[in-house]
């Protein structure tokens, strides 16, 4: 299989023959217009303006169009893959403002021609980031969604259809964290991003990342600082100053 040494990024078409194949590098299509229909054996999507793919490498696939098409594709070598979270099953994603930001950034460049290996690869860590985000397990997208919120166990393992027992064993393997552990680091640092760019009092803050009662968010830091909410204000905006 073909392998390549560096990030490209180009407009494709694609007919209506059915093409099957696999490569040693990944792939993100990102729609520009019309439709392309992908099977990988576990998946049979069609791509379209709302949708995009990311196929990782030695993912057999079969792929065609029946209409008038583009597509911004990306071809990513392997060793530019977090493997533990990108090296699986292709998986489709929508196309939000989030994805049509990056889509433009590299649009804008090749319509510019000066589109070249450094500047793609610059481009890349934005990119992989919000691959990452997109690929992390239901439960924990759940998670950084509804931090302050009262979250159970059990309705975190109801999000991966995993037993209570089975899932909290599982969580620790993929965070190396319990999940209360996660959500308290979690909300640790919201309110962190809080004592630092806002002047809401400390009580407001704790209220927003979860916690009922101040003494419960002083609690957490100093378990995690031996500081208080107050200290840690005070203490870092008088070193950025």
């Amino acid at each position: 299989m073909e392998k390549i040494k560096k990030i490209v990024a180009e407009r494709r078409t694609y007919t209506p023959n059915q093409n099957t194949h696999s490569h040693n590098y990944a792939q993100l299509i990102l729609p520009l217009q019309g439709e392309l229909y992908i099977n990988t054996g576990a998946q049979d999507l069609q791509l379209d303006h709302q949708t995009l793919f990311f196929i990782p490498p030695e993912c057999n696939h079969t792929f065609h169009s029946i209409v008038r098409n583009e597509f911004l594709v990306l071809d990513i070598p392997h060793f530019m893959l977090t493997k533990k979270k990108l090296y699986n099953k292709g998986i489709s994603f929508k196309l939000d403002n989030q994805w049509k930001g990056i889509r433009y950034l590299i649009l804008n460049e090749i319509d510019k021609q000066s589109l070249n290996g450094s500047a793609l690869k610059d481009l890349y860590p934005y990119i992989s980031h919000y691959l990452l985000q997109e690929q992390q397990p239901k439960s924990i997208r759940y998670i950084n969604e509804h931090y302050n919120e009262n979250i159970t166990v059990n309705k975190l393992a109801s999000l991966e259809h995993y037993n209570r027992s089975y899932y909290s064993d599982w969580f620790l393997k993929e965070t190396g964290k319990s999940p209360s552990a996660y959500i308290q680091e979690l909300r640790l640092n919201k309110a962190k991003e809080l004592l630092l760019n806002t002047d809401l009092p400390i009580l407001h803050i704790a209220i927003q990342v979860g916690f009922e009662h101040q003494s419960s968010l002083t609690r957490l830091f100093q378990k995690y600082g031996e500081i208080t909410p107050s200290q840690f204000r005070i203490k870092n905006r008088t070193f950025e100053n």
